[in-house]
């Protein structure tokens, strides 16, 4: 990964879900080579102070943070904590998801509410405690007018190309990144007015543990040995090879950085040509 020089992100205080491992880990390090102080909101305990510490020695303060984003008192008071360590909060980047595979007919209810907590419900929460406290940073002056003549806030959502249409084995999810899109475009119209941007980014194909787990579970059924059914998966993309935690994460410093003030409520395809819109 090249080293950004801009440093446009410097001093910024940013939360990112999920990033002890995959591209949440990918987004955490390259936040902090651009100059940011990264919070690192995982559930996956072991994870996170092996990557706080990582982050930390890029040149600015990492605050590992063990938390479940389902959990809205964990959510209210990672935003408290934060703020008392750091004093604001600039960035959050939603970056924490679930995955589970079950055909339309298999489907249980407890596999449904898992993802749902997950993806949509503690994507939603957590996006409207720390777009409370953004809002709190603003000046009176600005809130009173209506309009921002410059950006107060920035929130990434991490959407993926499967809420782009439904997936016969795994609706579920298909549904709980679809809610994601849904939620960006309503939170950014909401947000509009105080200055906070709101977007998301649906990835495809990206070779972390996720995808490992999906060959795992995919492949077995239909008779294919180990890792057969993840390049199957890649041939049908146009560009015919997996994107990078790292290009998810290029983008996301994009829209966190000044370069994207002016883009909110949209949603960026970073899938080799996957979904064309």
């Amino acid at each position: 990964m090249t080293t950004p020089e801009s440093q446009r992100l410097k001093g910024r205080v940013a939360i990112v879900t999920g990033s002890g491992r995959g591209i949440g880990y990918a987004i955490g390090e390259c936040f902090s080579r651009e100059g940011a102080h990264v919070v690192v909101a995982e559930i996956d305990r072991p994870t996170v102070a092996p990557a706080a510490e990582h982050f930390s020695s890029l040149g600015t303060e990492a605050l590992p943070y063990p938390m479940d984003v389902g959990d809205l008192d964990q959510i209210d008071q990672m935003v408290a904590d934060v703020v008392a360590r750091f004093g604001h909060i600039d960035i959050l980047v939603n970056n924490a998801g679930l995955s589970n595979k079950a055909s339309f007919l298999e489907m249980t209810p407890e596999r449904w509410d898992e993802v749902q907590r997950v993806n949509q419900r503690g994507l939603f929460f957590c996006s409207q405690a720390v777009a409370r406290q953004m809002v709190a940073q603003i000046p009176d002056s600005v809130k009173q007018a209506g309009r921002a003549q410059t950006s107060y806030g920035k929130i990434i959502n991490i959407s993926s190309i499967a809420g782009r249409r439904g997936r016969a084995d795994a609706l579920h999810y298909s549904v709980s990144k679809a809610a994601v899109i849904t939620i960006t475009q309503g939170a950014a119209m909401a947000l509009a007015p105080y200055g906070i941007n709101v977007n998301a980014i649906c990835p495809s194909v990206v070779p972390t543990r996720m995808w490992i787990d999906l060959d795992a579970a995919m492949g077995p059924p239909q008779g294919l040995p180990v890792g057969e059914w993840y390049r199957r998966r890649v041939e049908r993309i146009p560009l015919k090879r997996p994107g990078t935690a790292e290009q998810i994460a290029a983008m996301c410093a994009f829209l966190a950085s000044e370069d994207g003030d002016y883009i909110t409520g949209q949603t960026y395809n970073i899938d080799g040509g996957s979904e064309l819109n």
